[in-house]
């Protein structure tokens, strides 16, 4: 697996080099914007609507401050303000587990030592942390944006996971109809938690499966069964007719020799057919 990240996991006396893997995939089915008569796939090109299509260099990165005034910026503009931690995970603190909104929580990632020196001082932070119970956060810039990130640990891999910024959850408030309404009726409340205790159980997440999705897949398997069975009948060579044996296939241009020449010569007279009688 490529890593995605590499750099240094620094935490007070702790500094190794480490990587950074994807903990999650996607395997949804995707489709493509086709043309529907010839199956062609839909381009889609860049254009301006003053000049038509333009090239990838004259392209620029724009900010709107205001409705259809831009100020551009230019790589260099952004490397001039790149943070200075570009390839380093810097842990500032520890927290109770509690103490994190699950809200907050967006991408996860593995981290990995990088190189046999790293792996005896990763081993003794991975199992340091799993024993505090608590959360390591720290900060890491990724694709140019410095992101705050909690460290805990699964199985035998230290987990990043990348939190968002306290202002991107939004407050309940926001939904009205969430307000104003509190359960009173006791009975309810102690139906509600029966039954709740009733349908407790380990969690299998393998047992709940995306039944849409099977279907799916088995929908475009058939379709591509039909397709190549298509393509095979399309380049089959023409056969000939064959014949039962060599005898009738000799004697089948004889036979249409002689019923053209049949076809061809004229009528008999009434004395050819008079003499024909006789």
């Amino acid at each position: 697996m490529r890593a995605l990240w590499n750099g240094r996991l620094q935490f007070s006396l702790f500094d190794i080099p480490v990587k950074i893997f994807s903990a999650t995939q996607n395997d949804k089915v995707t489709f493509n914007s086709l043309h529907a008569p010839c199956l062609s796939r839909i381009k889609l090109e860049k254009r301006c609507p003053t000049h038509g299509p333009v090239l990838d260099e004259e392209i620029a990165k724009g900010y709107e401050y205001e409705n259809g005034k831009y100020v551009t910026v230019s790589e260099e503009d952004l490397q001039k303000i790149n943070p200075d931690t570009d390839h380093a995970l810097a842990v500032v603190q520890f927290v109770d587990k509690d103490a994190l909104d699950p809200l907050l929580f967006d991408t996860p990632y593995y981290m990995a030592p990088d190189g046999p020196l790293a792996t005896d001082v990763y081993a003794t932070l991975r199992e340091s942390i799993r024993n505090s119970g608590k959360y390591g956060i720290g900060k890491i810039v990724m694709r140019r944006r410095e992101i705050l990130v909690a460290l805990w640990v699964k199985e035998n891999a230290i987990v990043v996971s990348t939190l968002r910024q306290w202002n991107e959850v939004r407050n309940t408030e926001l939904i009205g109809e969430l307000n104003g309404y509190k359960a009173k009726n006791k009975e309810d409340l102690k139906m509600a938690g029966e039954l709740i205790e009733r349908h407790t159980k380990k969690l299998r997440l393998k047992s709940f499966k995306d039944t849409y999705q099977e279907r799916l897949l088995a929908m475009l398997k058939a379709k591509v069964a039909e397709a190549k069975k298509a393509e095979i009948e399309a380049a089959a060579p023409v056969q000939e007719p064959k014949f039962e044996d060599a005898a009738a296939s000799d004697a089948l241009p004889e036979a249409a020799t002689a019923k053209r020449k049949m076809e061809k010569a004229p009528p008999a007279t009434k004395a050819e057919k008079k003499r024909k009688v006789a």
